[in-house]
Formats: C-alpha cells, sequence, structure tokens
C-alpha cells in the first residue's frame, strides 16, 4: 500500500485545555506521512504559545478574527500540501491507526470522495466510555440531521462498511481534489451544518461519502461548541444553514415538494417553543428564515452553480435521506417523555 501524504487540520478557538488533553493523540499517530494543520481563529487563552513550546512541528495558522468552523476548515485546506485533508475537532482522542483504516479504504475506490469514522464518548476526566457518539450522519429530506448510533451501547451493531449521508466535519477524511472541486466549504454557514451541505454537494458530483468503521476516535462531547454559544445562537444557525442548504442543493422538483413541508415544520417549532415558554427558540427560527429572505439573491448564484455541475439526479441522492422527519419525531419524544436525550441533545437550553 502506498502512503499518500495527509493533512491534519485541526480548528480551535480559545482551546488550550483540550489541546492539552488531545493533541498527543494526533502527535503519535502510526500513519506514516502526514502533516499537522492548526487554525487557530484568534484565541484569547495560550493556546498558540503551547503548540509552538510542545508542537513546535506543527503549522499554525493564527486567524485575526473568528472565521467560524466552515472558512476555518478552507483556511487550513490552502496551507495544506496532503492529497488527503482530515478535518478535525480539537476535543478528540484519535485511535492510532485511524488514519491508516480511512486511508486504505479511500485508495481502494477513486470514488470513495470522503471517509468518516465511528466515534465514542469520552468524559471530561479522560473516562473512555463504550457509549456510540456517532457512526456517520444521517440526514432526513427535510434537511434535519441525526447521528447514526447516537448514545447506543457499542456492542458492534455498526461494525460494517457502508455508505451514510454526510460526515461529520470534526472527523472528516476528504480528497483534496474533490474538496477543490466542489468549492470547499460554504463560509456564509460559520458553524452547524457546513460538514453536511459538504457531504452533499459532494454526493452530487457522483462520489462516494463512506464510515469504516475499523477507524475511531473518541470525542468529548460539545466541548467546542457547547460552550462557546448559547442554544439561541446554535438554533439560529442550524435553521438559517439548513434553509440556505435546501435551496442550493435540491432540484426544483424536489424543492416544490420538500419546502412546504420544512416551512410547516418550521412554523410549528416556533409556535412550540413560544407555547413552552422558550420565545428566544421561537425568535431564532424567525430570525434563521429572515436572513434566508435577506440573502436568497446570493443563495441563487450558489445553486445556479451546483445545478450546473451536478452528475447525480435527486432521486439517488433522496434514497440514503431519512423519509420521515426526524425534528418532528422528537417534538413527539419530548411529549411522551421530556427527559429524551434527543430533546436535550437538539433543543434543551436555550
Amino acid at each position: 500500500m502506498k502512503h499518500p501524504l495527509v493533512s491534519v487540520v485541526i480548528l480551535n478557538y480559545n482551546g488550550e485545555n483540550l489541546l492539552r488533553k488531545f493533541m498527543p493523540s494526533v502527535a503519535n499517530l502510526a500513519c506514516p506521512n502526514y502533516e499537522v494543520i492548526v487554525v487557530d481563529n484568534a484565541s484569547t487563552d495560550e493556546s498558540i504559545d503551547f503548540l509552538r513550546k510542545f508542537y513546535p512541528h506543527f503549522k499554525v495558522i493564527r486567524n485575526e478574527k473568528n472565521y467560524g468552523t466552515a472558512e476555518g476548515s478552507n483556511i487550513g485546506a490552502k496551507y495544506s500540501e496532503g492529497e488527503y485533508i482530515f478535518f478535525m475537532s480539537n476535543d478528540m482522542e484519535l485511535d492510532p491507526e485511524i488514519l491508516n483504516y480511512m486511508i486504505r479504504r479511500m485508495e481502494e475506490d477513486p470514488k470513495i470522495g470522503i471517509c468518516t469514522c465511528k466515534m465514542r464518548r469520552i468524559t471530561e476526566r479522560g473516562e473512555r466510555l463504550n457509549i456510540i457518539d456517532s457512526v456517520g450522519g444521517e440526514l432526513d429530506i427535510f434537511g434535519f440531521p441525526s447521528a447514526r448510533g447516537i448514545n447506543e451501547p457499542d456492542y458492534g451493531q455498526y461494525d460494517y462498511f457502508t455508505e451514510v449521508f454526510f460526515s461529520f466535519g470534526g472527523a472528516m477524511l476528504i480528497r483534496k481534489k474533490v474538496f477543490e472541486e466542489v468549492g470547499g466549504y460554504d463560509s456564509e454557514f460559520f458553524t452547524l451544518a457546513d460538514d453536511i451541505d459538504l457531504s452533499w454537494r459532494v454526493r452530487l458530483l457522483g462520489y462516494k461519502v463512506v464510515v469504516e468503521p475499523k477507524a475511531f476516535l473518541y470525542h468529548r462531547v460539545s466541548a467546542t461548541l457547547g460552550t462557546r454559544f448559547g442554544r439561541s445562537f446554535k438554533r439560529f444557525m442550524s435553521e438559517k444553514n439548513t434553509l440556505r442548504m435546501l435551496l442550493k442543493n435540491y432540484g426544483y422538483l424536489a424543492l416544490l415538494f420538500i419546502l412546504p413541508g420544512y416551512f410547516l415544520l418550521l412554523l410549528g417549532e416556533i409556535f412550540f417553543f413560544f407555547l413552552i415558554g422558550k420565545p428566544i427558540l421561537s425568535k431564532s427560527g424567525i430570525r434563521a428564515f429572515w436572513w434566508n429572505v435577506k440573502h436568497l439573491s446570493q443563495t441563487l448564484r450558489k445553486r445556479k452553480e451546483i445545478q450546473a455541475r451536478r452528475i447525480l439526479a435527486d432521486r439517488k441522492v433522496i434514497k440514503y435521506m431519512r423519509k420521515k422527519s426526524h425534528k418532528f419525531e422528537i417534538f413527539l419524544d419530548f411529549l411522551v417523555n421530556r427527559s429524551s436525550l434527543n430533546w436535550r441533545f437538539y433543543f434543551g437550553e436555550t
């Protein structure tokens, strides 16, 4: 097997404590040919000093402002020299063989554009749990995501190689030529759903998105995003980006059928949050809709580019999607069980 260069791109924002915990696993990968690029989004802690002192061989890109995960990843890709790029978060402990397993899969099939891995949980104290965080991502036809296997004990039920709809951006291996072919991440997303959008556009060009479960890591859930932003901001970003993604990536006929259902769900969500005493989350949905109205002309220009280059028809994309609304299922679950893990994960705190 040949050993192509892999560029490991890590995003960081005030994550010195996370870097101290998780960078040793990056430095000790068994992959024989890789470089590490840390993109720092204007941290105000000692992240940069720590990296320069303990990991002087890492490339450190210091941004003058926080560009978010989407544009931050694009910046890291510009500095990469590898045939492959592995995008990862700063809150992950990697198994030493993770890149070897993923590269081997991608080298076997040139139509694989993106490969992801199995993620398990790790606690703040560093306790490794046999609980699944994700084994690839699923998407329903209305643009709402879910993680395969989330919160399930890992007894091998997902230990098979398969296609998935998307890869989470915190653990995504992508061919650099494919990343450049699709135009990278949409910088308007800032954070959330940027990875789904990228995976979708990769699919539209005829490439596969797969998960190799032999490759795994441990993820400290919400260590990066959860402590930086409130729930209302995350709901705004998620909904704003979801609608933009649907408008860009679906064909006209699919949009004709999908958008009425999407707007019905959004309207129901706005009223629901208002009724249960969380008006700030209702406002997030309204702000997300209004943002897309104001930026519609720019979104349509992006859409024109994407639709002109697509190879795969919507029917071939939709077959990898969930046909029922996952968001609706979560709201029903809340009515039955207000301590639902899914509810707390997606809509819990404000």
